[in-house]
């Protein structure tokens, strides 16, 4: 084989790992926006109380993809052929959040009394004017698909990235970054363009790492096998200590007795510098580290998982933004019918939320109205 053709594969390969990963971030968020707990699964979703979230790693191996994808792929073709590919996405999913948040707004009206409707629904119809015009601008977002208008915002801003690097001025864009990250305590928490401020970092240094993926790879492999695998257990290691520390934090109240409540008080303490919407450095670092820490253990196991698992990870991931819109409306429906916390009764809660699964996964195969929802 020649080394050109086994770069490929191995880049190829690297893309699969990425994949699985994404769909695995997908599966838990889908989970974790349902809440019908406890289901059996606290040590996979979290429960949403982690002090890192799968959330943020969907934002990060989604940009690595597209900057390897838009970005460094189409590197001998002219900046405008990818600045317009990333426009035109960015068109496209801002039209499906905004018309998203329509729809879940307006089938929300007709259950405003039911206790599973999703907090946060609009009401004032007095000025029916003031919810399009909130709704256009992003002020204004309902549903389960708020991920779409952040996807959105940041490509909108791609080009300009893709321009810097392209340039080779990377240090720039990230400088630039992180001064935007830093201006989050200067809009109020419910400012809604607050949180896009502070997430955009995990978006644009994913994008940077993706254009530079098959450089750092060949830095990589420059290193020796052993090197290699000393910073991959690092990693790993790091990854497990620090996430059964997090477990034990955020779920020591259920010991009881007294180490319950002191273990539940340590977790307030230490949560509150790793607060999601801000997005403080403490989480970015501990999100780095089980990033790469997961990453490490899927693709160590990467066959195995794809051989077991993948008819379910490889279809989430591949069809990330389709999975997720079409999670948003099996999520809202089933809560009209059954609010969170679910049944009270673990074998039902997993019973639903491996119905909402298999139904997505359903949609996927049957590819139903994929040629409308983005994928």
């Amino acid at each position: 084989m020649s080394k050109t053709l086994e770069a490929v594969k191995k880049v190829s390969e690297r893309i699969v790992t990425f994949d699985l990963m994404r769909g695995y971030f997908l599966f838990v968020i889908l989970l974790n926006h349902l809440e019908f707990y406890p289901d059996g699964l606290s040590l996979l979703t979290g429960e949403s109380l982690l002090y890192v979230s799968t959330a943020e790693g969907f934002f990060v191996v989604s940009g690595i993809v597209l900057g390897i994808i838009r970005g460094r792929k189409l590197i001998d073709q002219p900046f405008h052929k990818a600045a317009k590919l990333l426009w035109k996405r960015a068109f496209q999913l801002y039209l499906t959040s905004i018309t998203l948040t329509i729809i879940f707004t307006l089938v929300g009206q007709l259950f405003l009394q039911n206790t599973g409707l999703k907090y946060g629904i609009y009401t004032d119809w007095s000025h029916w004017w003031t919810f399009m015009w909130q709704t256009v601008t992003l002020n204004y977002d309902y549903g389960w698909a708020d991920f779409l208008r952040y996807y959105a915002v940041f490509l909108l801003f791609a080009p300009f990235v893709l321009w810097l690097l392209r340039k080779g001025k990377w240090y720039i864009g990230a400088i630039l970054s992180v001064i935007v990250w830093s201006l989050y305590p200067l809009l109020p928490d419910s400012n809604p363009y607050a949180e896009l401020m502070s997430w955009q970092i995990l978006f644009f240094g994913g994008f940077t790492i993706g254009f530079y993926w098959q450089d750092i790879l060949a830095k990589w492999r420059t290193l020796s096998l052993k090197t290699r695998k000393a910073i991959g257990l690092s990693f790993f290691i790091t990854f497990i200590v620090t996430g059964l520390t997090c477990y034990a934090l955020v779920f020591g109240h259920k010991l009881g007795g007294t180490i319950g409540p002191q273990i539940d008080a340590i977790h307030h303490i230490v949560e509150q510098g790793f607060n999601k919407d801000r997005l403080p450095l403490p989480r970015i670092l501990l999100g780095t580290v089980w990033f790469w820490g997961l990453f490490y253990l899927v693709r160590r196991f990467e066959s195995k998982i794809k051989k077991y698992l993948g008819w379910l990870l490889l279809n989430f991931g591949t069809n990330s933004l389709y999975v997720y819109t079409i999670s948003a409306f099996v999520v809202f429906a089933i809560q009209l019918f059954v609010a969170p916390p679910g049944f009270g009764n673990v074998f039902l809660n997993l019973l639903t939320g491996a119905a909402a699964t298999a139904l997505v996964l359903l949609c996927v195969k049957t590819r139903f109205l994929m040629h409308i929802i983005p994928r």
